[in-house]
């Protein structure tokens, strides 16, 4: 096997899924109506709200999601072999991932660009919904601790990354500014603020900006807080879809390097078991985003689903997305495979991201040798760092959003003025801040997969009683959530529980049992609502799905 054929394979299983399987559930299970009034345009507010540009709000989307951890499943999930990973990441996210992420949008849009947590609430139960909120801000204050560290660690060892950042938001301002207030066409605003950064590329190698990590953190804790608050077109869509052009440059790099260079894939094709555990279940535990992830819910509802213009654009950012996201596990994935086993669990032992620099060297170095090993290892890790920083803007106002929502449903509710926004976003952010120099993210972060899987569990639950409302047939959802339940969630967070107690982590243990127990709550409170459907709930329901 080579980086040519595992490519080239890879490519036509993302296309035949979108083309075959987003195409069967549009036709069968998430009708859209052209012409129908979408949130964006009748709760407009120009801050959350507002009818984006299909193109700069599908990079903004698929960069945001892509951030850095497809990146880093792909690259520490491959210790189990190159083969069972890409096929997670192929095959589940064409069957699983990718119809998840179609189908709460889809919702979202049905239901005034409600969070999963008030989808949640209104479907399901308001106990569930206020799980769902509680488990959503945490799951995101956690991989934003992470980040905090990585970002910090990353930019203190490469000082070259410091003008390419600064021109990224820069031009991303800018931008924002061009498109929305002045009414340039994208592609004349795009190429101005490519050939910014891509000068600031270019003087940064030459000229690298030293600051030590505390300084690098505190700015990490500062930036998203701005980000989070202000109005998306203002900064962070025109950014984030900036970040997209380059994320799309650097995979199509490598995709070019794996095709042309049809370098030998030196990892072994499968690994039955490592110093982490068997590959199953701890493959499903490692990759997450790329193939199937809960937490995408909280993009494709609550953030991106505000500002979708037309709901005919819903399949092509859903389900196209997360399939996009896939090849992005998959450049980490390639990365890691051309490496021979020593040299992978030498880089693995530092950090994702040095498998990704190098990997990533090497095969793009093989191929475009014109350009020193060590530049491109500077790209590499340029790429790494805006795949985290898309996340950790994005997350911040997501985290925004859901302190204010959880305050609404257990205190009292309360009105998205500018004051409360920015509040909420400090407040967030110092929390996360808090939890990553205290090292106290690592409790929360040992939850991450057992919190993925658990919130899929409720994503697909809440499609399936949206879909007996409105009437439509339910049987892919169920098949979706019994697959995640009984061979991804509950598998998962048995293991790490046991792996837990094997190794005396007593106080670690209790972790991954809690969510098996919240699943149960879920389960209880799914089934109650579904039993309790009546023919006048169907036709209620119906009738406010077919009305335009």
């Amino acid at each position: 096997m080579t980086t040519t054929s595992l490519t080239l394979i890879g490519i036509a299983i993302w296309t035949l899924g979108y083309l075959f399987i987003g195409g069967h559930l549009q036709k069968v299970y998430l009708k859209y109506k052209p012409g129908r009034k979408v949130p964006a345009i009748e709760l407009r507010d120009d801050v959350d709200f507002y009818p984006a540009n299909p193109v700069t709000l599908f990079g903004d989307h698929w960069a945001s999601i892509a951030g850095g951890a497809p990146l880093a499943g792909g690259a520490t999930g491959a210790m189990w072999g190159f083969l069972p990973a890409f096929l997670y990441i192929t095959l589940g996210n064409i069957f699983l991932g990718s119809p998840h992420d179609y189908a709460t949008m889809h919702i979202s849009m049905r239901k005034q660009g409600k969070t999963i947590g008030g989808l949640i609430t209104e479907l399901i139960s308001v106990r569930a919904g206020k799980m769902g909120v509680l488990l959503g801000w945490f799951s995101i204050a956690a991989f934003t601790a992470v980040f905090l560290t990585a970002l910090a660690k990353l930019f203190e060892a490469t000082p070259q990354l410091t003008l390419p950042t600064i021109a990224f938001t820069v031009s991303g301002v800018m931008m924002g500014f061009l498109i929305y207030r002045f009414g340039w066409p994208v592609l004349r605003a795009t190429i101005l603020g490519v050939i910014i950064v891509g000068i600031c590329v270019v003087l940064g190698l030459k000229y690298p900006i030293h600051l030590s990590y505390y300084v690098w953190f505190g700015i990490f804790v500062c930036y998203p807080v701005i980000s989070a608050s202000i109005p998306a077109w203002m900064l962070v869509e025109p950014r984030n879809f900036l970040n997209f052009c380059f994320m799309c440059v650097g995979s199509v790099i490598l995709l070019v390097g794996c095709i042309v260079g049809n370098l030998p894939l030196e990892l072994p094709a499968v690994i039955a078991t490592t110093s982490k555990g068997p590959l199953w279940p701890m493959l499903f535990l490692t990759i997450s985003c790329g193939a199937l992830t809960g937490m995408h819910s909280f993009w494709t509802t609550g953030y991106t689903s505000r500002r979708i213009p037309d709901e005919k654009y819903v399949r092509l950012i859903g389900y196209g997305g997360e399939a996009l996201e896939g090849l992005t596990a998959f450049v980490a994935l390639a990365s890691a495979a051309v490496l021979p086993l020593a040299v992978y669990s030498e880089y693995i032992g530092k950090g994702w991201i040095f498998i990704l620099q190098n990997g990533y060297a090497q095969i793009a170095g093989n191929v475009f040798t014109f350009i020193p090993l060590d530049v491109w290892a500077v790209w590499g890790g340029l790429l790494g760092s805006i795949f985290m920083i898309t996340t950790l803007e994005s997350g911040a106002r997501n985290m925004r959003i859901f302190m204010l929502e959880l305050y609404g449903m257990t205190v009292k509710p309360v009105v998205p003025n500018s004051a409360s926004k920015w509040g909420a976003a400090s407040l967030s952010l110092v929390l996360c801040g808090i939890l990553a120099l205290s090292g106290g993210w690592f409790y929360i972060w040992v939850l991450f997969p057992a919190l993925s899987s658990l919130l899929a569990l409720m994503s697909f639950m809440t499609v399936i009683i949206w879909l007996k409302l409105v009437g439509r047939p339910t049987g892919y959802f169920w098949f979706a959530l019994m697959f995640t339940t009984f061979v991804v969630a509950i598998p998962g967070a048995c293991y790490l529980s046991y792996t837990y107690v094997v190794q005396d982590m007593l106080y670690l243990a209790w972790i991954p049992a809690l969510a098996v127990i919240l699943t149960g709550f879920f389960y209880m409170d799914f089934f109650k609502k579904r039993n309790s459907i009546t023919a006048q709930d169907i036709v209620l329901a119906t009738a406010e799905e077919e009305a335009v």
